[in-house]
């Protein structure tokens, strides 16, 4: 259930993660984060990587790291969470991870943290309890992560920290390695995104208001630093904002989710972008929901649950939205050679290869695309 892109084609990452008690499903990755030159992944597993599964060495509780060559616990013996990983951040050189579990467990021993731990490329340690769920999820915990004004930013499922009464913390709050801070009076449910745009903090999620329903917000808001307060963004969407993007090229910011239409009434099927005005729908949208969005090299990645992108164009659960279809979403990687070679749109034009840093030139984009230098695909080229 995880693999590499190598700019043509999906490759495998070893023999990826897994659950030891059902050997013949795939354990689920749903974050992803570099720290410290590896890349560890976050979900609901118990083992990664190893020669078979399972292997008793590559056991791992929820996370786990990435060398280049194979997958490995963060700790040994079985490293990692009792419950869920929900979120990956980089923070003052620490690796933060959101969870929905109570303990963390490191060679060390195991640590009591509710909701959120933090990661020294050693050990576990805590930095605050969460608490206090939005009913009727019945559970609590970190979902997303963002830095903004120095400051390590948490929104999620949680209402409380280290004790303090129910809403103190409405589903998002500020760290600065020391202390937790409340932003403003937070929101009626959950956070499920954070971005920063233009040195401004957005969130997205499952809340429509405030928590005292004092402003209307429609599920994306963005932080008002001079009234310490959340202010809607445009007319908002009619549905869940799971994840966010900025489109560096054009300055936009991108929305994923469950929604269907604008706060207007306009179309927006699960993917939306705002023009400082107004929020529209991209590249005619998917049919299912998005979950993940990720924007690189002039190109918009998209992940969910969705089978068609673009209103016509079939997709198993990842597009790309980019200089090849300026349109449309269109499916990733799965193009087979007949269509490729009927469909000019599908091919790619590529017309310099740069010597030095072996850059990717391509019509009418100012920036280059990197391929790693062990990719075959560069070797191709």
């Amino acid at each position: 259930s995880i693999a590499k892109w190598e700019g043509f084609h999906w490759q495998p990452m070893g023999i990826g993660i897994w659950d030891p008690t059902f050997i013949d499903l795939a354990g689920g990755c749903n974050f992803l984060q570099e720290y410290k030159g590896k890349l560890f992944a976050g979900g609901s597993f118990g083992g990664a990587g190893g020669t078979s599964i399972p292997t008793a060495s590559h056991y791992a509780d929820n996370i786990a790291q990435w060398d280049t060559t194979d997958w490995y616990p963060l700790s040994v013996p079985y490293g990692g969470f009792n419950n869920s990983v929900t979120a990956l951040g980089v923070y003052h050189n620490k690796l933060y991870i959101g969870h929905f579990g109570g303990n963390a467990e490191d060679a060390s021993g195991v640590i009591t943290a509710h909701g959120i731990a933090r990661w020294n490329d050693t050990v576990f340690s805590a930095c605050g309890q969460l608490s206090g769920d939005f009913p009727p999820w019945g559970y609590f915990g970190a979902k997303a992560f963002a830095v903004y004004q120095d400051k390590l930013i948490a929104g999620g499922f949680f209402t409380a920290i280290d004790g303090t009464p129910y809403g103190s913390y409405s589903g998002i709050a500020s760290y600065n390695d020391t202390v937790w801070s409340a932003m403003g009076n937070g929101f009626n449910n959950s956070v499920y995104s954070l971005i920063v745009f233009n040195g401004e903090l957005y969130a997205g999620g499952t809340f429509t208001t405030s928590r005292d329903g004092s402003t209307a917000l429609n599920h994306i808001a963005k932080w008002d630093t001079a009234t310490a307060s959340w202010q809607q963004v445009g007319e908002g969407l009619n549905d869940s904002v799971f994840a966010l993007a900025v489109d560096s090229v054009h300055n936009t910011l991108l929305a994923g989710g469950a929604f269907t239409q604008t706060g207007l009434g306009a179309s927006a099927k699960h993917l939306a972008e705002f023009n400082g005005t107004n929020w529209q729908e991209l590249g005619g949208g998917t049919n299912r929901d998005v979950q993940a969005l990720y924007y690189k090299d002039s190109n918009l990645y998209v992940g969910g649950n969705f089978t068609q992108v673009g209103g016509t164009t079939t997709a198993n659960l990842i597009a790309c939205w980019g200089w090849h279809n300026p349109t449309k979403v269109e499916e990733l990687g799965m193009r087979n050679e007949e269509t490729q070679t009927s469909n000019p749109k599908s091919q790619i034009p590529i017309i310099g290869l740069a010597k030095r840093l072996e850059e990717i030139f391509l019509p009418n984009e100012n920036e280059p695309i990197l391929l790693p230098r062990s990719s075959s695909s560069l070797k191709l080229l």
